[in-house]
């Protein structure tokens, strides 16, 4: 059944009911202030776009109407609790639908983003940094503010005149309000601090409604609509209240072409008379009725097609098996994609596994739902789909059920838009806040370790010298040598921790520059083994090169240094008095391999799986108790992959560690990232 005979069969059925309902007078709410909608004028008398289509229902119908217009909340809580039959200028919305019932669309409007002049604005991301008015129980906060996260700083308004004056006066930055009602509080309080930025968002059908349970008197409001509709009334009441005055154009235009479809239609239909008339005059009458309900269809079908093509979102159909009949051109705008490219094509061919599943769990859910006896209601989606090119883009789907005569779904149709440059804001966040986590735990692992591991050998310093100063008389000079060796050893252990830590902390906030060149590896062993020879010499540990001679390495000589630093002074750490530590470096097909070996006292296999993690905070003291922060091994498998190679440790306990680590001979396997 057609939705215009299922109406005329309610407003039927319902001249048969007890009680007419035209016998009785109707309560009209809404609200007091909502112009150009619904409002109480300096005469006290409720005036307003929906008060004129509700007069001119009267007028048609003979029902008897009263007003009674209040603040917006005291508007809904009157028609839920009955003390109202009719409520205007309310927005459809599924959470409304539950205890009302809504007329067909009088309106469509979108929401526009009213804010501070001269506040800086990029895009929707910028609003994350402004405070919100928000209109007490408005559809924008579960519609939009709440999914966007922007439902925090916030103050609230009982009515959009309220908002906007708290903008004016600096108090708060920006509100999400109807982009007509806006534009003319504005210009009635003749606001000058207030403009329009960003897209219109939040598409909003305006509509008239009753309680559940009334359907005769919903049926009568939607036969006086569309009556208004036919005989050009509703256009006139529009017109009145400056509703369509942004899109003079776009309407001028429409009209034009509508005005060039009904001369052809004219023309062809005084040829077609013609013709018929010559043919057979008896069948006038049913030639006439049928090109009429042909022109009819003509001009329904050429209005379809211009909001479709005209639309910046993509609308579609598809069928049960989810292959695509129909897309609007805005789709090659957006994805780059021809109409013949994709009819006929499933739409799983252009989504990620991800999207077909989540899709294939919805459709089984509305299937089971459908079983149960329950239609589902439309359903929004964010899924990537595939561009031409190759790339992904962000979509936000609205997909909404139809079905055949026996109540079996048939296939979906809905409206996607491009959500692309929301997803990456939404992403740079996350990136930001992960950075932030990072930038933090290195803040307090330098913290940890200068609170801590900093201080032994300090302790050891200023205890040795003390004594020294205390006993300069008392100590020979052996003692006081071997105090100074013991110092000195101390010092340059701090230095090369202070330097591991400075060095860690400029890796982590990525201000580490990165130099490789040709290198003498020769000239660099022999220039670090005399640097650690008098810290060896405290406890008697022999230090060795071997087959080295003549090896360049491709490599940055300060990042060489520093692991080559680390593993010779955790090897005379970890070494008992007359120890021995051995470098070597062996020539590879297309890497060298340097290893740093002692015969110390080894390393267990479960200390062996954690040497190179941060996390797991490995720290022993040396022989001789010698301290370290647990940063150079870090700091060497850091460096090391970052000229491409590998690092690894043989060792067994009580026999000693070999620490190797590779290097290329050229820059093929650098990473300069």
């Amino acid at each position: 059944m057609s939705k215009n005979n299922y109406l005329f069969f309610i407003l039927f059925a319902s001249l048969f009911q007890p009680g007419n309902i035209f016998s009785q007078e109707y309560v009209v709410g809404g609200d007091f202030d909502y112009a150009p909608f619904s409002f109480t004028d300096s005469t006290g008398k409720s005036a307003g776009l929906d008060i004129d289509v509700l007069e001119a229902i009267s007028v048609s119908s003979g029902i008897k109407l009263s007003y009674e217009l209040n603040r917006w909340d005291s508007a809904l809580a009157h028609i839920q609790s009955g003390k109202t039959d009719i409520i205007v200028g309310i927005i459809f919305s599924e959470e409304r639908e539950k205890f009302l019932d809504f007329t067909i669309p009088i309106h469509t409007e979108y929401y526009s983003i009213f804010i501070r002049k001269n506040l800086p604005f990029k895009d929707l991301a910028s609003l994350y940094d402004y405070r919100l008015v928000v209109l007490d129980k408005d559809i924008s906060i579960d519609r939009y503010l709440i999914p966007m996260g922007l439902f925090n700083d916030y103050v609230v308004a009982k009515s959009l005149p309220e908002a906007l004056s708290i903008i004016e006066k600096g108090l708060a930055d920006y509100v999400l309000a109807p982009n007509l009602l806006g534009l003319n509080e504005i210009e009635t309080n003749n606001y000058q601090n207030i403009e329009i930025k960003g897209p219109s968002i939040i598409p909003s059908i305006y509509c008239m409604a009753v309680r559940k349970g009334n359907p005769e008197l919903l049926s009568l409001l939607n036969q006086g609509i569309l009556e208004l509709h036919k005989n050009g009334k509703l256009t006139k009441i529009l017109e009145k209240w400056k509703v369509y005055e942004k899109d003079d154009f776009k309407y001028k235009q429409i009209a034009k072409n509508i005005a060039i479809v009904f001369v052809i239609a004219v023309v062809l239909l005084i040829l077609v008379f013609i013709w018929v008339w010559l043919l057979r005059i008896q069948i006038k009458k049913k030639t006439d009725s049928l090109n009429n309900k042909n022109y009819e269809l003509q001009k329904s079908e050429e209005k379809f097609r211009i909001i479709t093509e005209n639309s910046s979102d993509i609308i579609w159909h598809i069928d049960s098996s989810f292959l695509l009949t129909y897309i609007s051109p805005a789709d090659e705008r957006i994805r780059g994609f021809k109409k013949e490219e994709v009819i006929g094509k499933s739409l799983f061919s252009v989504l990620k596994p991800e999207g077909i599943e989540m899709l294939k769990e919805a459709n089984k859910k509305r299937l089971f739902d459908l079983s149960q006896g329950i239609r589902s209601a439309p359903a929004i989606y964010e899924l990537e789909e595939l561009c031409k090119d190759g790339s992904w883009v962000w979509i936000e789907a609205t997909a909404t059920a139809f079905y055949d005569q026996d109540g079996n779904i048939s296939g979906y149709h809905g409206v996607s838009r491009d959500i692309t440059e929301r997803k990456k804001a939404e992403l740079l966040l996350k990136e930001s806040e992960m950075q932030l986590r990072e930038l933090n735990s290195t803040k307090d692992k330098l913290l940890s370790i200068i609170a801590h591991d900093l201080r032994s050998p300090f302790n050891a310093i200023l205890g040795l010298s003390d004594l020294m100063v205390t006993n300069t008389k008392d100590f020979d000079d052996n003692r006081n040598e071997k105090y100074l060796r013991i110092i000195n050893s101390s010092a340059k252990n701090t230095l090369i921790l202070l330097d591991n830590l400075l060095t860690w902390a400029k890796s982590q906030t990525g201000n580490n520059t990165f130099h490789p060149e040709k290198a003498d590896l020769t000239a660099i062993i022999s220039e670090l083994l005399e640097e650690s020879a008098s810290i060896a010499k405290i406890k008697n540990i022999a230090l060795h090169a071997v087959q080295i001679n003549g090896i360049e390495v491709y490599a940055d000589v300060n990042m060489l240094k520093t692991i080559l630093r680390n593993l010779i002074s955790n090897a005379i750490k970890y070494t008992h008095n007359k120890g021995e530590v051995k470098i070597s470096a062996i020539q590879k097909q297309s890497h060298i391999e340097v290893t740093v070996s002692d015969n110390g006292v080894g390393i267990s296999e479960e200390i062996r799986n954690e040497l190179f993690d941060i996390d797991a905070n490995i720290t022993t003291t040396g022989t001789a108790n010698e301290v370290g922060s647990g940063l150079g091994l870090i700091l060497c498998k850091e460096f090391v992959e970052k000229h491409g190679g590998k690092i690894w440790v043989n060792s067994e306990l009580g026999k000693g560690s070999a620490f190797v680590f590779s290097l290329p001979t050229g820059n093929e396997s650098i990473h300069n990232d």
